[in-house]
């Protein structure tokens, strides 16, 4: 038995003619950290869409923690502890750097909706959250709108949002494009 956090089995991506994974197999475990290297249209993200659930492998299997995860959604991945950031942004412009956290937090957990509660003050979406910031060096930038931030301080937001749910395993896509030296240098010790 495998103690792999992680377990992709021969996994295989055709687009037509296209080949963009074949026989992909890898063990990850806990504390490691692995890097998909090759130039544009290697099948990097396509590799990560198909761990994530974005995308259906042709055919093989992904293990997380050991269940089988293959068949299953994106949302139902992330509850059972995967994370992961995205080459191309994904967080709510309009809204704080808080509440696009806490927007993550509240997806892993599950909640509704309650009328006249302000979602905002709610201790169980905004404790992780704000620990999530913490931890990324955000707190300060808590209350601003993500329309007001920096490329490289969005891709730090991305991955207080993927930390916040807690990941057994987590994908980052790209997770340095557009952060300085300072921020790269963070993200790395964090790692």
């Amino acid at each position: 038995m495998s103690d792999a956090v992680l377990r992709l089995e021969g996994l295989h991506k055709r687009f037509g003619a296209l080949q963009a994974t074949r026989d992909v197999s890898l063990d990850l475990r806990p504390g490691e950290i692995h890097a998909l290297i090759g130039p544009n249209g290697a099948g990097k993200s396509t590799l990560i869409g198909q761990i994530a659930g974005n995308i259906a492998p042709d055919s093989g299997r992904i293990v997380l923690a050991g269940q089988e995860i293959t068949a299953l959604s994106v949302a139902q991945r992330a509850r059972l502890g995967l994370g992961r950031s995205f080459q191309v942004s994904s967080l709510a412009e309009p809204l704080s750097v808080k509440r696009n956290v806490m927007i993550a937090v509240q997806a892993l957990q599950g909640h509704s909706f309650r009328f006249w509660k302000p979602v905002h003050r709610d201790a169980r979406l905004l404790t992780p959250a704000m620990a999530a910031l913490e931890r990324m060096g955000l707190t300060q930038r808590a209350d601003t709108p993500v329309a007001e931030l920096s490329h490289g301080e969005r891709r730090q937001v991305e991955v207080a949002c993927a930390l916040a749910l807690q990941p057994r395993a987590l994908l980052l896509d790209e997770p340095m494009a557009g952060l300085g030296p300072e921020g790269s240098a963070h993200l790395t010790e964090l790692l």
